[in-house]
């Protein structure tokens, strides 16, 4: 398939020579005499229109006339189809009329003349234009399309993802210790369990979440993973009340949380401390969760889906308008994750 630029002028001469191929049968058909003087005037035609709509095009592209809406490019090309239609009508008088024809320039002949070219270049433009409004439609299409295949890959791996394989089976096992010890602990342990797969199932089918319904599902996991910790799990929340209303993607708190007590925490044999964090600065949502640990970016181990699937995630969704930081400060994992103000309730 021939690129845009081969295209392009393929189009070009095709287009005109058809044109004054048009031209020279209407002469024809009205009675004139195919002459050396017609085959002139028909190749002056074809070699006008051609350096005049490219010189159109070059304004065109100078001018960034495709980053205009419809309303305000209609002017534009009225204006453009005008002047061109009267650059045009001169030269064709000029070389037709003067040179070949030998003839005297008669005003209502270069009035006739404007209006006609101006037509045509009217008929060019709006090709032209149309040409790229379909292509960029496409190529629009074309990348919504992939947008939807990652987001939908994504999807797929986060709700695979969303529960720790280990985390099930290590809360299983606490609840099955917890039965001949502490019975009624047992039984709320289990409820928490249940209310950590039953939340899981229904944000994993919203796009958005408050961060206050997020926050109950992480305190259910926290009192689990308390369960099976004990004393070696120390849990703080600083959550400011003001953030409770603001929409974040489902599960995210919940999968940083996790991943601070799997990579951190939980491989200390003294324990640690996971701590949550949450207020606005400068009208955007910030979350700031620390864990006992140090961070290697360069073990595979330690950056493991979970934080990837919240970097892909937070990327389709916000764009550059969100960020996402994970480092070592003070002796603990630092993660930051900060999303813009248009997730307000």
């Amino acid at each position: 398939m021939p690129n845009k630029k081969k295209l392009y002028w393929i189009s070009q001469i095709v287009g005109w020579l058809l044109y004054a191929f048009i031209v020279g049968i209407f002469n024809i058909l009205m009675g004139n005499e195919f002459s050396i003087e017609l085959i002139y005037g028909l190749l002056s035609i074809f070699l006008i229109g051609l350096s005049v709509s490219h010189a159109f095009r070059l304004i065109i592209i100078r001018l960034n006339w495709m980053r205009y809406n419809i309303p305000r490019l209609i002017p534009r090309i009225l204006l453009g189809t005008l002047i061109f239609g009267i650059i045009s009508s001169f030269l064709q008088s000029f070389i037709i009329e003067k040179l070949i024809l030998e003839n005297e320039f008669e005003l209502s002949g270069i009035l006739n003349g404007i209006m006609s070219s101006t037509l045509l270049y009217l008929i060019w433009s709006l090709l032209y234009f149309l040409f790229h409004f379909v292509t960029n439609y496409k190529k629009e299409e074309i990348k919504n399309l992939r947008w939807q295949a990652a987001k939908n890959e994504i999807e797929l791996n986060k709700l695979k993802s969303q529960l720790n394989p280990h985390f099930i089976f290590n809360s299983m096992n606490s609840i099955r210790a917890l039965i001949n010890e502490d019975p009624s602990l047992a039984k709320e342990a289990i409820t928490q369990l249940s209310n950590v797969l039953r939340n899981s199932l229904l944000m994993g089918k919203q796009k958005l979440i408050s961060l206050g319904d997020e926050m109950k599902l992480v305190n259910d996991y926290l009192s689990l993973e308390k369960t099976r910790f004990e004393e070696k799990l120390t849990i703080k929340r600083n959550i400011d009340a003001d953030t409770e209303i603001f929409l974040l993607p489902p599960l995210m708190i919940q999968t940083l949380v996790e991943n601070g007590i799997k990579h951190g925490t939980s491989r200390l044999p003294e324990g640690g401390t996971i701590e949550i964090n949450s207020f606005i600065e400068q009208e955007k949502l910030v979350i700031v969760i620390y864990n006992s640990g140090v961070y290697d970016k360069n073990k595979k181990s330690e950056t493991g889906f979970g934080l990837v699937n919240t970097i892909q995630r937070l990327k389709l969704m916000y764009g550059d308008q969100a960020s996402f930081e994970i480092i070592n400060e003070d002796g603990r994992v630092k993660t930051k994750v900060i999303i813009p103000n248009k997730t307000i309730l």
